[in-house]
């Protein structure tokens, strides 16, 4: 009996120092993994500096509005316009404006993409950088479709 205990001791133990031995390889591996990267941000940092904005949709006066953040170091966004009646005739650098929450409005830099007309439009709206940072932001979109205006807000947990 006393010889079946020492064993299962022994057992025990070996297990032990296995574990003990894997989690020292383990440890010492993360420490020097990143040797020579020490200008990269980690995974959990890049996370923190550019959060995921998830895409909206309007469809009010019969013309679908799809936004699609991209870039939130010039706050760009792609806006995909349909409809199935009338002309998409706007100019979207001129009826849309992005808000943060201060209230401070921002106009686009830029819209590269289809021009006024058609039933079907797509392209990328640029407002530059913001600094510091917004908390939230709202993008209004104007008389697109007869609807007065369109808003897509966005909070950014930083």
């Amino acid at each position: 009996m006393e010889n079946q205990t020492s064993n299962g001791v022994k057992k025990i133990y070996s297990i032990g120092i296995g574990v003990a031995g894997i989690v020292t390889v383990f440890i010492f591996a993360n420490l020097f993994s990143n040797r020579g990267n020490d200008n990269v941000p980690q995974k959990s940092e890049a996370i923190k500096t550019m959060p995921v904005l998830i895409p909206q949709t309007n469809d009010e006066g019969g013309v679908v509005v799809a936004v699609t953040p991209k870039d939130q170091s010039d706050w760009s966004f792609e806006i995909t316009l349909t409809t199935h009646s009338g002309n998409l005739g706007e100019d979207l650098g001129e009826v849309s404006v992005l808000a943060d929450e201060m209230g401070n409005e921002y106009r686009p830099v830029a819209w590269e993409g289809d021009p006024p007309g058609g039933h079907h439009r797509r392209g990328v709206i640029r407002f530059g950088e913001i600094t510091p940072s917004p908390h939230s932001i709202i993008l209004t979109i104007r008389q697109v479709g007869g609807v007065d205006e369109r808003k897509f807000e966005w909070i950014i947990q930083l």
